[in-house]
C-alpha cells in the first residue's frame, strides 16, 4: 500500500464494531468515530460538533440515510463508503438545481447476492412446501397431507423471473439455477453474450417484463429506486400473472411497485401471493391492508443486512484501492442513481 493512509471518519449506527473491525485489518489506519447508536433505518439531523467533525473528513464511512443534510456541507470530502447497497435515502434529496457533489459515492457491494438469495429460496420452499399450512396444523396437533401439502411442486418444474441481474440478481439466478430452476432475467438494455450469466436460460428488456409474467411461477423483483425503476410495476402489469397465479416477491426497492396495486393484484387473483421484505414506507404502517392479507408475508427489510465485518473487509479492499490511487469498486453515478 502506499505510504498515505487517509484518516477515515465513521458516521453510523454501527460505528464500534466497524472501527474495531477495521482496525484489526490495518492496525495503521486511522478512524475517528463522529456519531453512532442511529436508528437504523429513520434519519436524523447532525448535531452541530458531528457536522464540525464531518467536514474535516476526506474518506467518510457512513450510512446514505443520515447524508442527507450534510450532502452540500462537506468540503474536503472526496470519497464516501455507504454501509447500505442502495443509497436512493441519500440520492432522492439531491438538489437538481445545485451541481452534482464532486465527491465519489461507492455502495456496499458484492456481499448482499448470497444473503438474498438464500432469502429467496427459502421463501419459495417455503411457498411450494406449504410451511404455513404445515405449521398452523402442527399447533393442533393435525396430521393432514392435504391442501397442496403432499401434492407439492420440486423446485426444478419451476421458473423465476428475476427483475434485474446485478450482482445480486446474478446470485439469485445461480441458486435457482443450481435447483434447476428456468430463470429468466429483466435488465435495461441489449447484453453482449460475454456479460450474460450462465445461469440466466432467458433475457429480456423493460419493455418485454409481460413476457417474463406470463411464464414464470415466481417474480422476484431486485431493482434499485431511480427515476427509471419507481412505479414500474404500479397499475395492471401485473394482469399478466393470472394465467400462472405467480407469486411476487420484493427485495428489490419498495417505491418499484405501490401497495394498492399489490392488493389489487391479490383481491383480483392476478398473483396467488406476496412475499414482500421492502415498502413504499418503512416502517410499514399498522394501518397498511397488507397485514391483514393472508396471501401476504410480510418481513422488516432484513433480506440481507449490513454486518460490520462484511462491511469492514468490502470497504477496506476499496481504501486500499484509494490509498494507491486505483479505481474504485462499486462507484454510483449520482446522476442516474445507479
Amino acid at each position: 500500500m502506499a505510504s498515505r493512509l487517509p484518516a477515515v471518519h465513521l458516521y453510523t449506527y454501527m460505528a464500534e464494531p466497524l472501527q474495531e473491525c477495521l482496525l484489526k485489518l490495518c492496525p495503521g489506519m486511522t478512524v475517528k468515530v463522529v456519531g453512532s447508536n442511529f436508528d437504523s433505518l429513520v434519519a436524523s439531523d447532525p448535531a452541530p460538533e458531528h457536522v464540525a467533525a464531518l467536514q474535516e473528513a476526506e474518506v467518510l464511512l457512513m450510512d446514505p440515510n443520515l447524508m442527507p443534510p450534510l450532502m452540500y456541507q462537506l468540503p474536503r470530502l472526496k470519497w464516501m463508503q455507504s454501509t447500505w447497497a442502495g443509497v436512493d435515502s441519500m440520492l432522492k434529496h439531491l438538489d437538481k438545481t445545485k451541481p452534482i457533489p464532486n465527491y465519489t459515492l461507492t455502495r456496499f457491494g458484492g456481499v448482499f447476492g448470497p444473503a438474498m438469495a438464500e432469502y429467496v429460496i427459502s421463501h419459495i420452499v417455503n411457498t411450494e412446501r406449504r410451511a404455513q399450512k404445515q405449521w398452523e396444523n402442527k399447533t393442533k396437533g393435525l396430521w393432514d397431507r392435504s391442501g397442496g401439502i403432499h401434492e407439492y411442486r420440486p423446485l426444478e418444474m419451476l421458473s423465476v423471473g428475476i427483475l434485474g441481474v446485478g450482482d445480486i440478481g446474478k446470485e439469485i439466478a445461480r441458486c435457482c439455477k443450481t435447483f434447476g430452476m428456468t430463470v429468466w432475467g429483466m435488465v435495461r438494455r441489449e447484453l453482449s453474450q460475454d456479460k450474460q450469466s450462465p445461469y440466466v436460460d432467458h433475457y429480456r428488456k423493460f419493455s418485454e417484463l409481460p413476457e417474463i409474467m406470463q411464464k414464470c411461477d415466481y417474480i422476484c423483483n431486485v431493482l434499485p429506486s431511480t427515476a427509471e425503476t419507481r412505479g414500474l410495476l404500479n397499475g395492471d402489469i401485473l394482469e399478466n400473472c393470472k394465467e400462472k397465479k405467480s407469486v411476487f416477491i420484493n427485495v428489490g426497492r419498495g417505491d418499484v411497485i405501490s401497495e394498492e396495486t399489490i392488493v389489487n393484484a391479490i383481491q383480483s387473483g392476478w398473483i396467488s401471493h406476496a412475499i414482500l421484505d421492502v415498502f413504499e414506507t418503512e416502517p410499514l404502517p399498522a394501518t397498511s391492508r397488507l397485514w391483514e392479507m393472508p396471501q401476504v408475508t410480510i418481513t422488516p427489510h432484513v433480506a440481507a443486512v449490513s454486518i460490520p465485518s462484511q462491511v469492514a473487509e468490502m470497504f477496506y479492499d476499496n481504501y486500499q484501492r484509494y490509498a494507491k490511487g486505483e479505481e474504485l469498486k462499486y462507484i454510483v453515478n449520482l446522476e442516474n442513481g445507479y
